[in-house]
C-alpha cells in the first residue's frame, strides 16, 4: 500500500510540474487548429500573448505545438522575465526547458544595459543568454562587441570572446577574450590586448584589469606607449584621469626623441608632471651610430616638465658609465637633453685608454656619434700610463679634452699647471730621468692614446731629475691615485661591483698592488711629513 503512495504522490507531482509548464496563451484574431498525425498545431494571429511563470511572450502572429509546448513566434516579438525585456523578429520558444532562441533584430534589455545582435539564445531559468554570431552590449560607461559573448545576468558577469572590442569614454580596448562586471565596470583581459586611449597613448599587455569608471588598468607583461616614451615591464598601471604608469619587474623606459632607454627593477611615468623615476639597479642607455653610452646607478630621474626648460635625467649614487673608449664612476649624474652633456659630480673618474682622469666635476659632451669632448672643472688630475708603467702626471684648475675618431686628440690645461713626465730613450725602455714643470697653461698632444708632445706657455719653471736622484716622493704629483681597479666593464653595468680594495703604485717600477683603505691614508700621510721634512731641509741649507 504505501509504494502505491509513494507511486501516487510521484505521479501527481509529475503531472502538476508538466501543467505549470505548458504555456497559456491569447490573441484578439483568428485562431487555426490543424490536427496532423495525431499532433495538433494551433496557428494565432493579432496581439497574442503567451504566459509561462514570470515569462511573457507578445508577438504578432505565432505556432503552438502543445504535444513539444513549443511555441514559433513572429513579427513584434517581445520577451518579459522579471527586469529583463528581449525583443526580435522571431522566437522559437521550448516550454520544457524555457529556452528562448531569438532571431533577427534582436534586443536585450536588463537595467541600464542592452544588447544588439541578430542571434540569441537565452535560458530564463538560469537567466543566462549567449549569442554566437556577433553582438554589442551598450551600458550607461561602455560598449562591448565582440562575435560571442555569454550573460550570467545573476551573477552580473559578461564574458566576451574573438574580436572584443571595449569602447569607453576614455579608450578602445582590442583582444579576443574578455569578461566584464556589470555592475562594478571592470573588465578583465586574457591573452594579447591593445589598449589606445584619448590621447594617443597605446598599451601592449598579455592580459589585465581595467577599471573603466576611474580609468585605471593594471596589466600584466606589457607596455604603454605615449608620444614621448614608450614603457615596459613585467606589471603595469596606468592611470588615465592622472597621466600616471607605474611598471614593476624589469622595467624599461624608452625616450623616442632623445635615443635614450632606462632600465630598472621599478619604475613610473607622470605625463602631467613631466617626471619619471626608475629606481632598483637603474641604468641608462644612449644609442649612438657606432657604440651605445651606458651609465648605470640606483636611481635616475628624467624631468621633462613643459614648465622646466633644462629637461635632464639624473642619477645617483653610485654612478658607473661605460662605453667602449670611455668609462668612469662618480657619486652623481645630470644628463642635460637639450645640449647633450653629462655631468659628473662629487670627484668623478674617468678611464680612457691607459689614462686617467680625475677632477671634482666633469662635463662630458655626447654628439649623435661619439664623445667629442670633456671639460675637467676644478682640481683636474691626469694620469697616462705608458708602455713600460710609468705614470706621466699633469694637474691643473681646469682641463679642456678633445676627441677624434674615439680616441684623444689633445689636452687644455689652464691654470696653475703642474706636470711630471719620465722621459725614456729611443727604444721607450731606459729611464733617463723625470721632468717636473710649472707653468699656467699646457697644451698635450696625443697619437693612439698615448702622450705624444706637449706646450707649455707664459714662463714655465720646470727640473729634471736623472734616475739616480729620484726619491720616492719624487714620482707622483700631490693627491696622486691610480684607482685602476674601479675601473668598470660593461658586466659592471648590469651587475654592481663590490669594492673592498684599492690599487696604488708604491714601488720604483710603479707596478699596481693592491693596498687597503687603511693602509692607503697611513702611506699618503708618511709621505707628506718626508716632503715637509725635505722641504725643512732645502729652507735650512739654504740659510
Amino acid at each position: 500500500m504505501q509504494k502505491y503512495l509513494i507511486f501516487f504522490t510521484f505521479l501527481l507531482f509529475s503531472l502538476t510540474s508538466t501543467a505549470q509548464k505548458k504555456l497559456k496563451y491569447t490573441a484578439k484574431g483568428k485562431q487555426e487548429v490543424v490536427r496532423k498525425k495525431g499532433q495538433s498545431t494551433r496557428y494565432l494571429i493579432d496581439s497574442v500573448v503567451f504566459v509561462q511563470k514570470e515569462t511573457t511572450v507578445y508577438c504578432d502572429s505565432a505556432i503552438y505545438i502543445r504535444a513539444r509546448n513549443q511555441l514559433k513566434a513572429y513579427d513584434n516579438v517581445k520577451i518579459t522575465n522579471d527586469s529583463t525585456v528581449v525583443k526580435s523578429d522571431r522566437l522559437l520558444y521550448l516550454g520544457d526547458n524555457r529556452t528562448a532562441q531569438l532571431r533577427e533584430d534582436v534586443v536585450y534589455k536588463r537595467g541600464f544595459q542592452e544588447l544588439y545582435t541578430d542571434h540569441l539564445d537565452y535560458n530564463l531559468d538560469s537567466e543566462i543568454a549567449y549569442y554566437f554570431n556577433g553582438g554589442q552590449l551598450i551600458d550607461t560607461t561602455n560598449i562591448l562587441s565582440s562575435t560571442l559573448g555569454y550573460f550570467y545576468a545573476k551573477e552580473n558577469i559578461a564574458r566576451f570572446y574573438q574580436s572584443v572590442v571595449l569602447t569607453s569614454p576614455e579608450f578602445i580596448l582590442k583582444t579576443d577574450t574578455l569578461r566584464y562586471n556589470t555592475l562594478s565596470k571592470i573588465a578583465y583581459s586574457f591573452g594579447p590586448t591593445e589598449i589606445i586611449n584619448k590621447e594617443g597613448t597605446i598599451i601592449y599587455a598579455n592580459g589585465g584589469e581595467f577599471q573603466t569608471e576611474i580609468n585605471q588598468t593594471e596589466i600584466s607583461s606589457g607596455n604603454i606607449e605615449t608620444s614621448e616614451y614608450i614603457l615596459n615591464g613585467e606589471k603595469l598601471f596606468f592611470d588615465d584621469f592622472r597621466q600616471y604608469y607605474l611598471g614593476e619587474g624589469n622595467v624599461k623606459l624608452t625616450s623616442k626623441e632623445n635615443n635614450l632607454i632606462l632600465l630598472g627593477d621599478k619604475g613610473y611615468h607622470d605625463k602631467a608632471n613631466g617626471f619619471s623615476k626608475i629606481y632598483g639597479n637603474a641604468i641608462m642607455k644612449k644609442i649612438m651610430q657606432l657604440d651605445t653610452f651606458y651609465v648605470a646607478a640606483d636611481t635616475m630621474v628624467a624631468i621633462e616638465s613643459e614648465y622646466d626648460s633644462a629637461k635632464r635625467i639624473l642619477a645617483y649614487p653610485d654612478i658607473r658609465i661605460f662605453k667602449m673608449n670611455v668609462q668612469g664612476i662618480a657619486d652623481s649624474t645630470a644628463y642635460f637633453l637639450a645640449d647633450s652633456i653629462i655631468m659628473l659630480y662629487h670627484n668623478p673618474v674617468l678611464w680612457t685608454g691607459e689614462n686617467q682622469l680625475l677632477s671634482d666635476t666633469i662635463a662630458i659632451h655626447l654628439s649623435d656619434s661619439s664623445v667629442e669632448k670633456m671639460d675637467l672643472k676644478r682640481n683636474a688630475f691626469l694620469i697616462s700610463k705608458d708602455s713600460v708603467s710609468n705614470f706621466n702626471q699633469i694637474k691643473g684648475r681646469l682641463m679642456n679634452i678633445y676627441f677624434r675618431d674615439e680616441n684623444l686628440n689633445y689636452i687644455d690645461i689652464n691654470g696653475n699647471c703642474e706636470s711630471l713626465f719620465h722621459s725614456m730613450d729611443e727604444t721607450d725602455t731606459i729611464l733617463l730621468g723625470i721632468n717636473k714643470m710649472l707653468t699656467s697653461n699646457m697644451t698635450i698632444r696625443f697619437l693612439n692614446n698615448q702622450i705624444r708632445d706637449f706646450t707649455l706657455y707664459k714662463s714655465p719653471e720646470g727640473r729634471f731629475l736623472p734616475p739616480h736622484m729620484i726619491l720616492e716622493a719624487d714620482k707622483t704629483l700631490d693627491d696622486f691615485n691610480w684607482i685602476i681597479n674601479r675601473r668598470p666593464s660593461l658586466q659592471d653595468i648590469f651587475t654592481k661591483p663590490v669594492y673592498d680594495e684599492i690599487l696604488m703604485p708604491v714601488n720604483n717600477n710603479y707596478y699596481d698592488i693592491k693596498v687597503k683603505p687603511g693602509e692607503l691614508e697611513i702611506e699618503e700621510k708618511r709621505e707628506k711629513r718626508q716632503e715637509r721634512k725635505k722641504g725643512n731641509s732645502l729652507q735650512k741649507s739654504s740659510n
